[in-house]
């Protein structure tokens, strides 16, 4: 499969959160949700083989979400404070704990977890996510709520970058271009950005190298 015809296969997912969307789904075999939350009912149709969560916060993480995304097979991999708040739930998740560094292979699917914080409001120390996914021989990476971090000179190989835009939470337009600067995508996807910042989507897509495709989705 070529990488525009696995594009067809990508989709950001609106949410009724102010702050915006980081999810995507990838429909390719298997379903796979990054971060899903406040989506609407119909977007929710759509079981999940994995769900992987970056953090707990409420514009990523939700309870309500989850519970309308499993079914008995879903498999939930996430850091561990997301993992003590839905054992706190009756609902019987099925969830694999993962830490920076891992990898592990779930529904055929290789998952590496990979380090997430920023200045403000994400710090280091609690152990957040990125992750990268290894999916028909493409390397897929997204950011969780990351700044451009140090961390990101070890990903290689990157065919598609979804990254979360929003200074000073994750990156600034700058940031963005450092990180495709540094990661060498083939494709970079900006999400989590809402339309009042379109003037930074902008610059990313006015400043990005040749190198790497600038794709904007229209969230679903």
């Amino acid at each position: 499969m070529q990488l525009a015809e696995f594009l067809k296969n990508i989709e950001w997912l609106e949410s009724t959160h102010p702050y915006g969307s980081a999810c995507i789904r990838i429909s390719n075999g298997n379903v796979i949700y990054f971060d899903p939350s406040n989506l609407s009912e119909k977007n929710m149709e759509t079981k999940a083989d994995l769900i992987l969560l970056s953090h707990p916060h409420d514009d990523h993480f939700s309870v309500k979400t989850l519970e309308k995304l499993v079914r008995p097979t879903t498999i939930i991999v996430c850091p561990s404070d997301c993992e003590e708040e839905l054992l706190k739930e009756q609902f019987d998740f099925n969830i694999y704990v993962i830490k920076s560094g891992e990898t592990v292979k779930l529904h055929n699917v290789k998952i590496s977890a990979f380090p997430a914080y920023s200045s403000s409001a994400h710090p280091a120390e609690s152990g957040w996510l990125g992750y990268v996914i290894k999916l028909n021989n493409f390397q897929i990476y997204h950011s969780g709520d990351s700044g451009f971090i140090p961390e990101m000179n070890h990903l290689k190989n990157v065919d598609i970058a979804f990254v979360t835009v929003r200074e000073p939470y994750m990156m600034g337009p700058k940031d963005v271009i450092n990180a495709i600067d540094t990661i060498k995508p083939k494709i970079i996807i900006p999400i989590h950005w809402i339309e009042e910042e379109k003037e930074d989507i902008d610059y990313i897509i006015n400043y990005a190298p040749e190198s790497t495709k600038v794709i904007i989705l229209e969230r679903k």
